[in-house]
């Protein structure tokens, strides 16, 4: 039975020689993927590799299988089209990166509509703003109060903050923890509103060093969860 939902690309990988497997977190089903046969092709055809770029913003009709099984994609709709995004060298990277990381995380078949809601219109915002370095970290950083992961705010002042535990301490009661300008910048962070526009990291060193540890963090609390391939890519273009 065909059926429609927002979605947002994640990525897809080649199936065949003319065939995709397409990542998509959906707003009516949580993770989903999608088999879209004869798109490498040079026949007329209603979706093309074009329309696939990471992160873009669709409304998609497919037949809803169950038990794990490929659902077929039948067609896409652009509802929300990017314009800085697409033209921006950064942010281009900066898509990339997030479009990565989001599909070593969210795995699950399991509907969020407000995690979608949040996703699309932090994507939206970044779209229409004009310099937005820290959006990444934040956007990771947020994510993680969805998926009930968010490291526990503290005012107190602390020397060290337990990746393990999720907690500012001084006195760490495991193995991974980080110290220094990190734990002061994550303090910072966690103790504002949250606002893309968050002032707290200013320059590369802070960037990279906030960049690792959030990458620590989500490799300890989602299970499966891998550093991905586009973390060095970023950095440089960051450096």
């Amino acid at each position: 039975m065909l059926t429609n939902s927002e979605a947002i690309i994640l990525g897809y990988i080649n199936y065949s020689e003319t065939s995709v497997i397409l990542k998509a977190y959906t707003k009516s089903f949580g993770f989903k993927s999608f088999i879209i046969r004869g798109i490498r092709t040079k026949k007329k055809k209603k979706i093309t590799l074009g329309q696939l770029q990471p992160l873009t913003i669709l409304d998609i009709e497919f037949n809803n299988t169950k038990n794990n099984k490929l659902s077929y994609l039948k067609t896409i709709k652009v509802i929300e089209p990017f314009t800085s995004i697409n033209n921006d060298i950064i942010k281009i990277n900066i898509c990339l990166f997030l479009a990565e990381f989001l599909s070593k995380t969210l795995r699950i078949d399991l509907k969020n509509t407000q995690l979608f809601e949040f996703m699309k219109q932090s994507l939206l915002w970044f779209d229409n703003s004009e310099k937005a370095p820290n959006f990444h970290l934040l956007f990771i950083l947020k994510l993680s109060d969805y998926l009930g992961i968010m490291p526990k705010y503290s005012s107190d002042e602390y020397l060290f903050f337990d990746i393990e535990n999720g907690v500012f301490t001084n006195t760490p009661a495991s193995k991974k923890y980080v110290k220094g300008q990190v734990v002061d910048d994550l303090q910072n962070i966690l103790g504002i509103k949250f606002d893309y526009n968050n002032k707290v990291l200013t320059n590369i060193k802070q960037r990279k060093d906030m960049l690792n540890f959030l990458i620590l963090y989500y490799e300890f609390h989602v299970s499966g969860f891998i550093r991905p391939k586009s973390v060095d890519i970023l950095n440089e273009v960051f450096s």
